[in-house]
């Protein structure tokens, strides 16, 4: 296992485990447009600086900590960042302390390519459904969650990654996130158009109720 050891403003953690629960204490006692106080701020900065990616920091050193809310997953909190030149952006101290692999990354892009297409499908049911793995009721399209099967989308993405050049070739094709923005996607419309054709082809959707969806994941890792 490997070790883990990092102090932050005197305090040192000797877990990955310890240090998040840390950072989302903190997250989560303020509200949505709340600034840091002094100590959590100056604590959240020390955390920043240490572990975050340079592209987070451009060089510049942070002068504030917002909590806000997130604009994809709108009922989650995250942290924003303020640097000495004015401009700001969304940081995740989950990234940071698990560093994201370039195949996640890969993931993302592949699933926005996708996206009109997931997002049609669970939509053109009429709700109330069923649950194509189970057939429990699912009331509405909030309850509803699309599933990949008869090749899940980890094997589908990691397939496709194989067949068109490798992790390294398709992660150069990624869009660099730009601040404020939570949206990762090809620069490559051919890729782009090349993932949604194998996913087409090698695929299928079915309506599953969130919590179902949500243990077919756990049960795969």
């Amino acid at each position: 296992m490997e070790k883990f050891v990092i102090t932050i403003q005197d305090e040192t953690f000797f877990t990955k485990k310890s240090l998040a629960q840390k950072c989302k204490g903190i997250l989560n006692s303020y509200k949505d447009g709340d600034r840091l106080n002094m100590f959590d701020e100056e604590f959240m900065i020390d955390f920043f600086t240490q572990l975050a990616k340079s592209h987070k920091l451009k060089g510049k050193n942070i002068v504030e900590v917002d909590v806000r809310k997130s604009k994809k997953y709108r009922k989650n909190l995250q942290f924003w960042i303020k640097r000495e030149d004015g401009t700001k952006t969304d940081i995740s101290y989950i990234n940071c302390i698990w560093p994201r692999k370039k195949i996640d990354e890969i993931s993302d892009a592949c699933r926005r390519a996708v996206e009109d297409i997931v997002t049609e499908y669970k939509f053109n049911h009429v709700y109330p459904t069923i649950s194509d793995l189970s057939g429990q009721i699912i009331a509405s399209s909030d309850e509803a969650e699309v599933d990949h099967y008869d090749m899940d989308f980890v094997d589908l993405v990691n397939n496709w990654v194989y067949l068109n050049g490798g992790e390294e070739y398709i992660y150069s094709k990624i869009n660099e996130t730009e601040d404020g923005s939570e949206i990762t996607e090809f620069t490559d419309s051919e890729l782009t158009d090349s993932f949604i054709q194998y996913h087409n082809s090698h695929s299928h959707l079915r309506i599953l109720t969130i919590d179902e969806n949500r243990k077919r994941k756990k049960s795969k890792r």
